[in-house]
């Protein structure tokens, strides 16, 4: 169990070590991963290749999705084909490092944080917009043979139109 400290009028309960510093939206996502069959370790760790693997697909998938939808496709440098997801191929050819591991994500946090703050979104709805569909997805979905979990057919996505107009967006 978690430590305790009392104070003069109340005694707080604090969390087991390794949770302290989640957000809310963290452990939902812990929620889904586990619920997808995928491990979250307790302790900081480079985890299996495979992993890995599905981590950085799930990256650059969204990456990619996120330069379409600003505007934009990809091309080689000599412009004679675009870019998409399925034309990447994940090799290990350099080891894995933890600490560039943790920058890269708090990094791709930052800078989608803010593209939400570049297009005026607030994130607290969106977020828990997102992480509950993704929980629903549980309910119904398959994991592909990357350890992806796609979601069924008959799935909602989530309302993200309502609560940009919630917010102002006249489209």
């Amino acid at each position: 169990m978690g430590e305790t400290e009392k104070t003069s009028l109340v005694e707080v309960r604090f969390p087991e070590p390794h949770c302290r510093d989640k957000s809310g939206h963290q452990t939902r996502i812990e929620e889904f991963m586990t619920g997808c069959g995928q491990e979250v370790p307790l302790v900081p760790t480079v985890p299996s290749h495979e992993v890995r693997v599905l981590r950085a697909r799930l990256i650059l998938e969204e990456a990619l999705e996120t330069v379409k939808a600003l505007g934009f496709r990809l091309y080689t440098k000599a412009g004679r084909s675009y870019l998409s997801f399925g034309d990447f191929q994940f090799s290990p050819e350099v080891d894995p490092n933890l600490v560039e591991i943790a920058d890269g994500c708090a990094d791709i946090s930052v800078v989608a944080y803010g593209t939400l703050s570049a297009c005026g979104i607030a994130d607290q709805s969106l977020i828990l917009e997102v992480d509950k569909n993704n929980l629903e997805k549980l309910e119904k979905g398959t994991v592909d043979e990357h350890g992806k979990l796609t979601k069924p057919k008959d799935h909602q996505p989530p309302e993200i139109e309502k609560l940009l107009k919630e917010q102002g967006w006249e489209q």
